[in-house]
């Protein structure tokens, strides 16, 4: 696993221009922050700024991360790949769960709590950086410029205090700040766009190594 993703909205006033392109599905106004975060919760991408109404996967589509992937231009070196949840397209460089509608067998329910077990640190992460920089709960300025940059910098500066040993625990309700990142997550089911077969069987090679938990 080279790391996991996720998005999260950022509470934003109302910008002069388009405003209602910046209203998400929980109704406010918000930018999108797309993290990839490794399993010390440090984040390894970053990218900020788009619209609140944007799906997580079009999020992807249109980050930086995605065009290096789509051209060849980083490597995930040992057949790695990042995990995800089913707002994400499954590739073999993005592995997500087997939707769930009551069919699906007990090695892909196994592979599920698997994955998720391995996915939360990217809600941890954002919980952290939520919890030190208080100011991301609610950026007051119409500067959508200066809030890329702002959420950038509190990112990076997550991982400078991280890599400090510099851990906010008597500031931070860690589990409320998880559950209100959850509120807000950007998470909603992508449409099955036909089947990558060489991501499927990646993934049920996966699977069927995994053990099975009691």
């Amino acid at each position: 696993i080279i790391g996991c993703i996720d998005g999260c909205h950022v509470k934003i006033i109302a910008p002069k221009d388009h405003p209602n392109s910046y209203v998400n599905r929980k109704k406010f106004h918000s930018v999108l922050l797309q993290g990839v975060c490794n399993e010390k919760k440090l984040f390894i991408d970053i990218y900020a700024g788009e619209p609140g109404s944007l799906h997580d996967y079009n999020l992807f589509l249109k980050s930086d991360l995605a065009e290096l992937i789509r051209t060849q231009s980083v490597t995930f070196y040992n057949n790695g790949h990042l995990i995800g949840d089913l707002a994400y397209k499954l590739s073999t460089n993005m592995l997500i769960g087997f939707k769930n509608f009551g069919n699906i067998n007990r090695r892909e329910i196994n592979f599920n709590k698997k994955l998720n077990s391995c996915r939360v640190e990217i809600e941890n992460a954002f919980a952290l950086l939520k919890g030190r920089f208080r100011r991301l709960k609610f950026i007051e300025t119409v500067r959508l410029d200066f809030i890329s940059l702002f959420i950038v910098t509190a990112a990076i500066l997550h991982n400078v205090c991280l890599l400090s040993n510099d851990l906010p625990d008597d500031i931070v309700d860690l589990n409320e700040e998880i559950r209100e990142v959850q509120r807000n997550d950007v998470n909603e089911m992508v449409a099955n766009e036909g089947v990558d077969n060489n991501a499927e069987q990646k993934r049920r090679n996966i699977l069927l190594n995994l053990p099975l938990d009691e």
